[in-house]
């Protein structure tokens, strides 16, 4: 379709299936983490659940953002396309919903939520008590079950701005352009940049509120004071990323026929710069805590560099070198083929940061609280004495080991299994177990399939929900004051 007065997206059958099968899978393999993992308090799904809701509502965020920073920067060049980040942006919607279940069991205090923060269990925040923890009963005051909730309200205030700003949108399709001053704008447009200008100061102070609340607090102990920002690049690299796909999925359809090259190169420039500039955040956090050696601190990147060096170094390598060496050349942004590429890589890039984001805290926790001795193996609490092949956690040195039990002799045996004798392979009798262990675990140190697939669960409702939003509206905003300059566009 050629016409740019007549480009409208048809969210036909073959793509909303697509978006379904993938939500399907989300479903079974959320499903399969909750009922198989080896540990009974379902480490795997909560950390799944938790990444994959903030990454998906990050992304969104991020879309408001970029349309209210453009607005406020008198930006024109992105009006061909504003309408991918208004679809986008709608996954703020289903957002309060995925953030309040969330928060909500968090509250409850639903089984394993204790292992995602610590600051809500209630033995680490009672003065007295034998695991009495005096930093997390001081933070505690800030980290706590209610505030946590309160960031399904933190989104709710994204999701008004954002129905705010993409209602004005639509209406300035069917209102004719026409100001009363040469310089001045219509008073549609103005009212967006209204909504912008109030919204971008909500945005600094509230998404930092609950990146505190979601992921850093994941790390009791830990804090900084570049991770709010951080976290915030890293989502919105995501968003370009996510962004220029669906702009190349909607080209290979015939529609976008006003998005050029010279938009694709700002787009990639963007990917590229920001990309460099979440690696400066990364080593400058890093750094600090490196030169300041405080116990507190360190341990943040000594778990992830000690028990997750895969993807410690991935995270590295996707996020930093590729796209250093790749898209550094103004060539490789004016590719398609090259920057879809990249983009696919650096959306999965950015996810594995949130994996390490989320997954080694949670693990970390796990690992302190079964030192101390808080949790009990659960294979003591969950399996027969009988079992064959079963799958379990136990420690080796303060570093949790997968144990598979292919045989147990007797009863004496399962209760000494994790002593010493056992972890080569003995129970207390000398007997042999035929145990095997495993200290690098997929699905803990590495993503595996259910991690991935639980992944593509939240991409297909996120593009579902973006999709639908775009089928409503026409790509092209007619009467936008900027779409003449959008059009024009040379970078």
């Amino acid at each position: 379709m050629n016409n740019h007065n007549n480009q409208t997206f048809i969210f036909d059958g073959k793509t909303k299936l697509f978006t379904i099968a993938l939500m399907a899978v989300g479903a079974v393999c959320l499903a399969l983490s909750y009922f198989t993992d080896a540990d009974h308090l379902h480490i795997r799904f909560w950390t799944n659940f938790l990444q994959n809701s903030v990454f998906f509502v990050g992304i969104a965020f991020a879309a408001v953002l970029f349309l209210a920073t453009h607005t406020m920067a008198w930006g024109g060049w992105f009006a061909i396309f504003k309408r991918i980040p208004e679809a986008m942006m709608t996954f703020l919607y289903p957002g309060i919903i995925i953030v309040a279940i969330l928060g909500g069991c968090v509250m409850m205090g639903a089984e394993g939520t204790e292992l995602l923060y610590l600051w809500n269990d209630k033995d680490y925040l009672q003065p007295g008590t034998e695991h009495f923890d005096a930093l997390a009963h001081h933070k505690s005051a800030f980290v706590n079950p209610l505030n946590y909730l309160l960031t399904a309200v933190v989104i709710a205030i994204w999701s008004f701005f954002a129905f705010m700003m993409r209602k004005l949108s639509i209406k300035q399709d069917s209102t004719p352009f026409s100001v009363t001053k040469s310089n001045d704008l219509p008073e549609i447009t103005k009212k967006i940049r209204l909504y912008s200008a109030v919204f971008l100061p909500i945005a600094g102070f509230s998404s930092a509120y609950a990146i505190w609340q979601w992921i850093m607090s994941v790390d009791t102990h830990w804090y900084s004071t570049l991770f709010a920002w951080y976290v915030t690049v890293s989502m919105w690299v995501s968003f370009c990323c996510l962004m220029f796909l669906i702009i190349l999925f909607l080209k290979s359809r015939g529609l976008m026929t006003g998005f050029t090259k010279e938009h694709m190169h700002d787009i990639g420039k963007y990917i590229f710069g920001f990309s460099i500039f979440w690696t400066y955040l990364w080593f400058s956090q890093f750094l600090l805590i490196w030169y300041a050696n405080n116990g507190e601190e360190t341990q943040y990147f000594f778990i992830r560099f000690e028990q997750f060096k895969v993807v410690f170094f991935a995270n590295l390598i996707i996020n930093f070198i590729t796209p250093f060496f790749v898209l550094m050349m103004n060539s490789t942004k004016r590719t398609l083929g090259t920057l879809g590429f990249m983009a696919g890589l650096l959306f999965i890039g950015h996810w594995l940061d949130f994996y390490q984001m989320v997954r080694p805290g949670v693990w970390y926790n796990y690992e302190h609280k079964s030192h101390i001795g808080m949790l009990h193996n659960s294979h003591d609490a969950h399996h027969n004495d009988d079992a064959h092949g079963e799958n379990t956690y136990k420690f080796d040195g303060g570093k949790a080991v997968l144990t598979q039990d292919t045989h147990h002799n007797d009863t004496h045996g399962s209760e000494a299994h994790g002593h010493d004798d056992h972890a080569h392979g003995h129970d207390s009798h000398g007997h042999d177990a035929h145990a095997h262990e495993k200290q690098f675990l997929v699905g803990v140190h590495i993503p595996g399939v259910l991690d991935l697939g639980s992944m593509l669960g939240f991409l297909g409702l996120f593009l579902f929900v973006t999709f639908s939003s775009l089928s409503r509206a026409s790509l092209y905003p007619k009467n936008d004051p900027y779409l003449a300059e959008s059009e024009h566009h040379h970078s």
